[in-house]
């Protein structure tokens, strides 16, 4: 058995001979595929060393985190199940989905000096692995076998100091290695615990009012202060819905920011009495748990704005960032000085993100409503609005009434966008209101590249919708850039993973949309989309009994039907295919997307544009995505298939 077990695409084969003699200058026991012999039956080979090594180092580069990188991810995924994964990166690539969570050591441009500082953090890393899983393999040569006998406490002494430094600094990128066997936390590389300096997360502020109905106002208050930093450019902020996770966590900053992979946290408290509130904000180190900043602030409701900005300039100076005029401008974006406006837009928030079913969106539109009666020119309710009457058209409303839903969001937009157009969500907005109610895709491109270029390309959220559009529209290249960057800084919200396996989807990079589908459902079991999308690339790929069984764990009725009438059809069960299609017609018109794309795939061009004409008629927003729809393929060569691309808008 080997101790060392290197994964890498072929292609890297010259610049990973350099790692793989200096560990095994170090005494290191290396195996990789070149020692595979002639003829051997290299699968299963391969498999057996994966399942000895005591560490699998992977090595990610342009060409292994690609689509053409499979095996490398594969052999990853496997490791990082059994607890032995290192990851290394030798050009400067972010990993795949899904092992984004785990520091990579920088290799890149690394010649082969084994004193170089990058090499040295491999080689511990490698020693502290080893020394976890049980002493030496058999198998180890001899001159391995001699300098563990020499260096054994040398080893030993690593893997304690790693632990040690983990024990002080309590921060790392990303969560530690997990030993899948005894479910327990391994040593991690020093390196771990080195995460950029410019990294942060804003932890929801505790409600000290002793009033759980005021939740809301101390996490508006914690999500304004998350999005004024996210538009500082030098900084890398964590998205709320990460962040958010951790409320009411019992854990301490610094265990909290090796999760979330960041070097600070920005945490505080909220006091609210009548019309007075007493906001304590503090920024803390993450490797030393001291605090870098603390104030206390006693101001009126109406003045919370100025707050908010305070604490984000004072973040930004404590972290060294020098603003520019144009980041100070962005900081002191008036809201409302309209307290009761400010209170009803942070209820209507509250209610928004919450999901749940069309009341619960009805009641938020009319607290933005409400608050827009007593501030007509507040610009971020104005934008909440037009968001709030997209989903509610999108999702709940009958077809006679999408085109005013749609035109009602365009209008809220575009008044948002005129009275603050430096506001990334109103420019986000105005993009997600035209790409729906007009499918002005051109228009709706603009809108989103002025949302990135006032400091939306921070913002996961804005980052979300963009990427999506991007992959929608065709320029997937750009798209998942978006999508990836997005799960970067959201590394714990399941919507991210789903937006990032549709995209690849449109891509057709079907192994990438089920990786980020299954991410997705590790964070959030019960996601609506993720088993349906797992089940269409299965399908594409031709492997329709696989999808069967994912179809049949999809919560959503309309997406589990369509699946399941294509899968059937393929399997050749002909009755089960006609049954699910006979469920989809049941909704009338409102499937008609979908009962597009099964016609599509059931080979009957004529009943699929037939849909897409109803489709059309009513204002299905599927018709969106038609262009880079893969179920749709089988309609490329048909003429009124451009003729129904350039009628969607997406030319």
């Amino acid at each position: 058995m080997s101790h060392v077990f290197v994964s890498y695409k072929k292609e890297d084969r010259r610049r990973v001979q350099r790692l793989v003699d200096g560990l095994t200058a170090e005494g290191v026991a290396v195996w990789w595929d070149v020692h595979i012999e002639g003829g051997a039956a290299w699968r299963e080979e391969i498999r057996a060393k994966l399942e000895a090594a005591a560490c699998v180092v992977v090595v990610w580069s342009e060409g292994s985190v690609g689509p053409d990188g499979h095996f490398v991810q594969d052999e990853a995924a496997f490791a990082n199940r059994r607890g032995v994964y290192l990851p290394v990166a030798i050009d400067a690539v972010a990993p795949p989905l899904g092992f984004g969570q785990q520091q990579v050591l920088p290799l890149v441009g690394w010649r082969g000096n084994r004193r170089d500082h990058r090499f040295r953090e491999v080689l511990a890393s490698v020693l502290a692995l080893v020394g976890t899983t049980g002493g030496p393999a058999t198998g180890v040569d001899a001159p391995a076998r001699q300098v563990r006998a020499v260096g054994r406490a040398w080893i030993v002494a690593a893997a304690a100091a790693a632990i040690a430094v983990l024990a002080i600094l309590a921060a790392g990128w990303g969560a530690p290695f997990i030993c899948s066997a005894a479910r327990v936390a391994c040593p991690v590389s020093p390196f771990a615990a080195r995460a950029p300096a410019n990294t942060l997360a804003v932890l929801p502020f505790a409600n000290l009012s002793g009033d759980p109905g005021q939740d809301y106002f101390s996490e508006g208050l914690s999500e304004e202060v998350l999005s004024r930093l996210a538009q500082i450019p030098q900084l890398q902020v964590v998205g709320r819905t990460s962040s958010f996770t951790f409320k009411g966590a019992k854990a301490d900053s610094r265990a909290i920011a090796a999760k979330l992979g960041v070097a600070y946290i920005v945490d505080g408290s909220v006091r609210r009495e009548g019309d007075t509130v007493r906001v304590t904000a503090q920024l803390v180190e993450a490797k030393t748990g001291f605090e870098r900043w603390s104030q206390t602030y006693d101001r009126k409701v109406q003045d919370i704005f100025a707050v908010q900005s305070d604490i984000a300039e004072a973040v930004a100076r404590a972290l060294s960032v020098q603003l520019a005029a144009p980041g100070k401008a962005a900081l002191e974006l008036a809201g409302t000085a309209n307290p009761e406006a400010y209170d009803d837009y942070l209820r209507g928030r509250r209610l928004f993100e919450a999901g749940g079913g069309e009341m619960n969106q009805r009641d938020a539109l009319a607290k933005f409503d409400t608050a827009i009666a007593a501030d007509p020119r507040f610009a971020a309710a104005h934008a909440a609005r037009s968001r709030t009457l997209l989903l509610m058209a999108n999702q709940f409303l009958p077809a006679d009434q999408l085109r005013g839903a749609y035109d009602d969001a365009i209008a809220s937009a575009r008044r948002a966008v005129e009275l603050n157009p430096r506001l990334p969500e109103t420019q986000a907005s105005l993009a997600q209101a035209l790409k729906y109610g007009t499918r002005d895709f051109a228009a709706a491109q603009l809108a989103y590249e002025r949302a990135l270029a006032v400091g939306g390309v921070g913002d996961a959220s804005v980052l979300l919708g963009y990427g999506q559009f991007e992959c929608e529209i065709g320029n997937t290249a750009a798209g998942l850039k978006a999508l990836r960057r997005a799960v970067t800084l959201d590394p714990l919200n399941p919507l991210a993973y789903k937006a990032l396996g549709l995209g690849s989807l449109s891509a057709r990079d079907y192994p990438q949309t089920i990786s980020a589908m299954r991410r997705a459902l590790e964070l959030s079991p019960g996601i609506d989309g993720a088993r349906a999308a797992i089940g269409e690339a299965l399908v594409l790929m031709g492997r329709p009994a696989e999808a069967r069984s994912e179809f049949a764990l999809e919560p959503e009725d309309w997406q589990r039907l369509t699946g399941q009438a294509i899968a059937f059809q393929r399997l050749g069960d002909r009755a089960a295919a006609q049954a699910a299609l006979a469920e989809l017609k049941a909704d009338g018109d409102a499937n008609a997307y979908q009962l597009a794309q099964v016609y599509s795939q059931w080979g009957d061009a004529d009943a699929a544009f037939g849909s897409l004409n109803t489709a059309f008629r009513i204002g299905d927003a599927g018709v969106e995505m038609l262009k880079t729809d893969p179920l749709m393929a089988p309609l490329h060569h048909d003429p009124r298939f451009d003729q129904s691309v350039a009628r969607a808008g997406n030319r």
